[in-house]
């Protein structure tokens, strides 16, 4: 098992959400996302000179910012 934040996992492959840095504010934006711990989560896409960063949650496509992404660790087998 590798940990790694959501910024730094590698694009198309999947992760389960395992901690959220960040206060209770954070926490309850990502929640209300769909995102919290124990979920999966597909990076589909980032770019490369910064902008948001494209993720699967469900059936849903949601495009967050780098920093939020940096404060969501997943856990991945690949």
């Amino acid at each position: 098992m590798i940990i790694v934040s959501l910024l730094n996992l590698v694009e198309n492959k999947t992760g389960r959400v395992v901690k959220i840095e960040g206060g209770h504010g954070i926490q309850k934006k990502l929640e209300t996302l769909g995102i919290r711990n124990n979920v999966k989560i597909k990076k589909l896409s980032s770019q490369l000179m910064g902008g948001p960063i494209i993720i699967n949650v469900g059936q849903t496509k949601i495009a967050i910012g780098r920093g939020i992404a940096n404060k969501i660790i997943v856990e991945t087998n690949e």
